[in-house]
């Protein structure tokens, strides 16, 4: 497996909820994300799961008023879930058998980086898979990681925004 691939997937990863193996998995995997800093590694290891949690829970599921960081791309595309974006990408799932979490739509951002891991290493860089996942990707992304680098309150996730913004943004 490439490291773009395994990048794809830890990404996909560390935008799920943290619980007590998140921070184990960090620490292993630091070395390797030359990307995160030591200042977010430090503040992630001094501090409490819980706000941790809370932190993760205001960004991306509830934040109040508003959740400024939903990491859906029909929220970004057409300012509501489940909008035909999601089913745009469902179609595209759908073209090449891909099963991403029943209990996620489609357009989740972690889906959608699986996604694109899963083409990369089972049709590799020429397939239009790859033009259509990353068209979808380009579009959003770099408004989603702007939103996370300026609402965010920890350094691990503006490190996490920075290094979604460097892999997406247009050129």
């Amino acid at each position: 497996m490439s490291e773009k691939i395994q990048e794809l997937i830890v990404l996909s990863g560390l935008l799920g909820e943290p619980c007590e193996e998140s921070m184990e998995a960090i620490q292993e995997l630091a070395p390797q994300l030359t990307w995160l800093s030591n200042e977010a590694v430090a503040e992630i290891e001094n501090l409490p799961l819980e706000r941790w949690q809370m932190e993760h829970t205001r960004l991306f599921i509830s934040g109040h008023p508003k959740t400024e960081c939903a990491p859906f791309e029909s929220v970004w595309a057409e300012g509501r879930m489940m909008g035909e974006t999601t089913h745009a990408i469902q179609s595209l799932y759908n073209k090449v058998n891909y099963k991403p979490d029943a209990e996620l739509p489609a357009d989740y951002l972690g889906s959608e980086l699986e996604f694109l891991a899963f083409v990369l290493e089972n049709y590799g860089e020429q397939e239009v898979f790859l033009v259509e996942i990353l068209e979808h990707l380009h579009t959003w992304i770099p408004k989603f990681a702007k939103a996370i680098r300026i609402h965010s309150d920890l350094a691990f996730y503006r490190d996490y925004a920075k290094r979604l913004e460097a892999l997406f943004e247009m050129h």
